[in-house]
């Protein structure tokens, strides 16, 4: 038997069922937050001190460790609720009337800590500059004769290494154990691109200095950057956005990106999985008090007509299938010419955002037929829109010049203004409606232009960085009035698939599309598996996609929730998947889908290559079972290889079944850690999965 090893060892009450934590944190984690927090953020400013707080910026050309001596300080506290307390920092410079409050949220039931910065002119007159700010410039004590590994991961460019997990050392290395590593020699950068913050790379990095480590996240659904590198004395971290030089006019105030810190002891993977308890518990949509569930949906092109999605929606209910969504992507709108077997590749929905009103054609009496028609099949509608870009000649672009920032080089694309009130108050009321003329349960954001140009080109050169910062805030303010509107809906948040992921959208909405080179027929069910991998280390919740009816591709994009896509059936109903073989595959789905949202082992090391295996654990020691997927990819000549789980209780018993032979066999926690599950595959491409649970 050949071996391989892991290094490591709804809308409509659609909300998840309740969920104990996987992994917990321990004390010494909870008590090393706290050291943190009483070092960093409680205690009083040393007059000698470099880096007094966890955060830098510059204000008058003086930097801010020297600004803040002469500022007038203050500090209050209060429990928000039972795992939560809030410590506010106040810094007032009388002389200017600049402000500075720092919101800190210390968290009880996780070893994290958050907070924002905001500045505010309380003064009658302009500030001088503010820049290079910086809401992250901590670190985490490490002596020099320790290397660090900083890991992180790819964001999403419509790759098939979208997401792949990356690593860099840091520090002394054994060919150089004596490098003169001070501070800022060789720092590692990361950063996003163009303006959409998971585009090039996610915004988290987790940094292993051995026994313990330390997760940084940054929310901000812009552009961010982070410089890391090791001195003699700790590792740190500076990181915000890429660039601020700005004045504020009397009365203004702006935001800074969101800064969490998590700690972490033992090995690597325990703190991936407490960020991923951390982000269900704390920055995930609710829906009824608890997490919302992540949907299975069927997704269709919008440029139809409304008879023929009504039929889908009567399709899937006559079948009895559980599906959660009819998904309704772009297509919809504007003046369109009408056609049957519409598609992303032969329609000119592109050029028709800025035009949000349904073509009359394929919906002469609006949304609310199809909407009203789903909902009486108690299934949910989601439906997709792209406020964010204009193309010249649409709606508003004649009618709303004003609340627009271009045109680009093209001459023929514009950004909708969210940083604009009266332009944000707008879009708000005619999304409103449009969501209450469909019954739409999920509003489905996509945003295929980089923003950044029109961002630069707004700005003037005391003001670099504003265009951004009002444009983000003013988005989160819409994301917000439409869940105030609408409490029970649901977000999914695109952006050319998977380009937006960070703390703050991840707070409002689920990331259903992950990567946009799903939108191409027969993509790599190597890409999807990749994505699971990697996203898993960071993103507990987001949907894969099947496009095939083949059940290795299916279990490629298993997860807590998933997109069905059947191109064909859309253009002739009687074309569509075998009905016994998805309604078995639906049944798997619904089986396992909930122990997605436990703790993740990868068991094999990350690879996209097409002669590998595949395979991942995730646990639910709340629950005292678990699923084991794994994949014997189309060119591997491995028959059988043998998976050292983990998460499981030492002296426990537990059962395995394999879903497709329905064989169960027993082990030990301890046979599973020491000898391994052994799992064969003799065909491929092929997957296994295996469910066990934990016997009495």
């Amino acid at each position: 038997m050949v071996k391989q090893i892991y290094g490591l060892g709804r809308i409509l009450l659609f909300s998840a069922p309740s969920l104990l934590l996987a992994v917990t944190a321990s004390p010494g984690e909870l008590h090393a937050t706290r050291e943190w927090v009483a070092a960093n953020i409680l205690s009083t400013p040393s007059v000698n001190a470099r880096h007094e707080l966890p955060f830098s910026f510059t204000y008058n050309g003086e930097e801010s460790s020297q600004f803040i001596k002469r500022c007038k300080r203050e500090i209050t506290t209060r429990r928000l609720d039972s795992q939560r307390s809030e410590i506010i920092l106040t810094y007032t410079h009388l002389d200017s009337g600049l402000s500075l409050r720092c919101v800190a949220v210390e968290y009880q039931d996780f070893p994290a800590v958050e907070w924002v910065l905001y500045f505010k002119n309380t003064g009658a007159s302009d500030t001088a500059i503010l820049s290079d700010i910086r809401p992250l410039n901590g670190g985490l004590a490490l002596k020099r004769d320790r290397t660090a590994v900083v890991h992180y991961a790819n964001g999403s460019e419509c790759r098939a290494d979208d997401f792949a997990p990356l690593s860099a050392p840091l520090g002394p290395t054994p060919a150089a154990p004596q490098a003169p590593w001070i501070e800022q020699a060789h720092p590692l950068q990361l950063g996003s691109k163009e303006g959409r913050s998971s585009c090039g790379m996610l915004p988290f990095v987790n940094v292993d200095a051995g026994p313990e480590g330390m997760i940084a996240a940054i929310g901000w659904t812009g552009d961010w950057t982070a410089q890391i590198y090791q001195t003699d004395t700790e590792v740190r971290i500076n990181a915000g956005m890429i660039r601020t030089h700005l004045t504020l006019r009397p009365g203004e105030e702006i935001r800074s990106p969101r800064i969490m810190l998590l700690f972490w002891k033992g090995e690597r993977m325990r703190g991936h999985n407490l960020l991923r308890q951390f982000i269900i518990e704390h920055h995930s949509p609710r829906l009824n008090g608890r997490p919302a569930r992540v949907p299975v949906s069927l997704g269709t092109w919008g440029g139809n007509f409304v008879d023929k999605h009504i039929a889908h929606g009567r399709w899937i209910k006559d079948n009895n299938l559980p599906l959660d969504f009819l998904w309704v992507d772009a297509g919809w709108y504007g003046q369109d010419e009408t056609r049957v077997g519409a598609d992303v590749f032969n329609s000119k929905w592109s050029k028709l955002v800025g035009d949000w009103f349904p073509n009359p054609h394929y919906f002469p009496q609006g949304l609310n037929p199809l909407g009203q028609a789903l909902k009486e099949m108690n299934l949910g509608f989601l439906l997709w829109f792209e406020p964010e870009r204009v193309r010249a000649g649409t709606a508003w672009a004649r009618e709303h010049p004003d609340f627009l920032l271009g045109p680009d080089v093209s001459g023929t694309r514009y950004l909708f203004d969210f940083g604009n009130p009266v332009a944000l108050q707008m879009v708000t009321a005619h999304m409103i409606k449009l969501i209450k003329e469909g019954n739409i349960s999920c509003y489905r954001q996509d945003f295929n232009l980089n923003p950044r140009p029109f961002w630069d080109a707004a700005d003037t050169p005391d003001r670099v960085g504003m265009a951004e910062i009002r444009y983000i805030t003013g988005l989160y303010q819409f994301w917000d009035n439409l869940l105030a509107q609408y409490p029970g809906l649901l977000i999914d948040n695109c952006a050319s698939g998977g380009r937006r992921i960070d703390l703050e959208s991840m707070s409002r909405s689920l990331p259903l599309w992950r990567s946009d080179i799903a939108s191409f027929p027969g993509f790599s069910a190597t890409a999807m598996q990749g994505q699971t991998h990697g996203l898993g280390l960071w993103v507990p919740l987001s949907a894969g996609i099947c496009d095939q009816q083949e059940t290795y591709r299916f279990r490629s994009g298993l997860g807590p929730g998933m997109v069905l896509i059947m191109a064909e059936f859309e253009k002739d109903s009687r074309n569509h998947f075998a009905l016994d073989w998805l309604q078995q595959r639906l049944h798997e789905l619904n089986e396992v889908r909930d122990y997605f949202l436990g703790d993740f082992y990868p068991l094999l090391n990350f690879t996209l290559a097409e002669d590998a295996w595949a395979a991942w654990q995730f646990d639910r020691p709340d629950l005292g079972a678990g699923v084991v997927l794994a994949f014997r990819r189309p060119q591997s000549p491995m028959v059988a290889a043998t998976f050292f789980l983990r998460g499981l209780e030492l002296n426990a018993q537990y059962e395995f079944r394999d879903v497709d032979s329905g064989n169960v066999i027993q082990l030990s926690g301890k046979e599973c850690l020491e000898r391994g599950l052994p799992v064969a595959i003799p065909t491929q491409p092929a997957a296994r999965l295996l469910i066990y649970r934990k016997l009495p």
